[in-house]
């Protein structure tokens, strides 16, 4: 009995001594995530770096050769502008489009041409229209295709921008940025009218602007205003030119000539050209029309 109470003894002391020292272990050091000379950098939510931007895929612009001859007809004419178009000066009433008529149907019989000129519309009017009336540029282009169609020839004449600048410079004070917005308004608005025309196989011809600051209805306004009128003439223009090429457009120039400062050739109002006056502006168109003619 006394050995089995000192084995006993001996057995919880032995299990004591485990227990004990299982407890006072120490654990093992937490290895760290980083190495000890690794600085965590915190950056706020908003200085965040983002990501190189992608450049944007760069167009190549759209181009078009020049027009063929047109061999056969007849032909389906329609001219696209202002008041220069519409003939407003003209006390004959038949404007450069009627005058063109008469020289076009000596080679080809039956031609027509249907004028969609409105007076005192701008380049935006006529690609959308104006106070309820419907934009030039889409009825042209649906005129065209339907043209095309039938196998018959479709030439539009276009010439515009007039109304873009004057009144630009009749409307307030005027600043370099202003002048900018608006030729590149024009920019962008003749790109979509000669591709408009182009694709829907209309040969085109586009009329160069005159220098309207030497119209006598320019003597009213001041010289500040004259000169930069003359500069944003010169800055329509190179877009035309260089629009021209690119559609592979005919242009006339308007710029050269002297028909809206020539009293025997401008009407009253010292602004429109008289019957005269469009008797030469039809020459003019006449002589590059006959480039793709026989």
């Amino acid at each position: 009995m006394r050995r089995f109470f000192l084995l006993t003894l001996i057995f919880l002391t032995a299990c004591r001594q485990e227990i004990t020292a299982n407890m006072e272990t120490p654990l093992p050091p937490v290895t760290p995530i980083l190495p000890a000379t690794t600085e965590i950098q915190i950056i706020a939510a908003t200085e965040t770096p983002l990501p190189p931007a992608t450049p944007a895929p760069t167009r190549t612009p759209v181009t078009f050769p020049l027009p063929e001859r047109i061999t056969s007809g007849p032909i389906n004419m329609i001219a696209l502008g202002d008041s220069q178009t519409k003939g407003d000066g003209d006390e004959t009433g038949r404007g450069y489009t009627v005058r063109i008529l008469d020289g076009v149907n000596g080679v080809f019989p039956e031609s027509t041409m249907t004028s969609l000129a409105q007076p005192g519309w701008n380049s935006d009017a006529l690609i959308n229209g104006d106070q309820g009336v419907l934009g030039q540029l889409p009825r042209a282009i649906t005129e065209v295709g339907t043209s095309v169609s039938q196998g018959r020839p479709a030439v539009v004449f276009v010439w515009i921008g007039v109304n873009d600048i004057w009144n630009l410079y009749t409307s307030g004070i005027v600043s370099a940025e202003l002048e900018e917005q608006n030729a590149r308004r024009f920019e962008e608005n003749m790109d979509e009218i000669l591709l408009g025309l182009r694709s829907a196989g209309a040969h085109t011809l586009v009329g160069l602007l005159d220098d309207l600051s030497k119209r006598p209805a320019a003597s009213s306004l001041t010289d500040d205003a004259r000169t930069r009128i003359s500069a944003q003439v010169s800055r329509y223009n190179a877009i035309i030119t260089q629009k021209a090429g690119q559609y592979g457009v005919l242009t006339v120039d308007f710029f050269t000539t002297d028909i809206f400062t020539n009293p025997a050739t401008v009407s009253a109002d010292g602004f429109h050209p008289n019957a005269a006056g469009y008797d030469l502006i039809a020459q003019k168109w006449y002589e590059t029309l006959t480039t793709i003619l026989p």
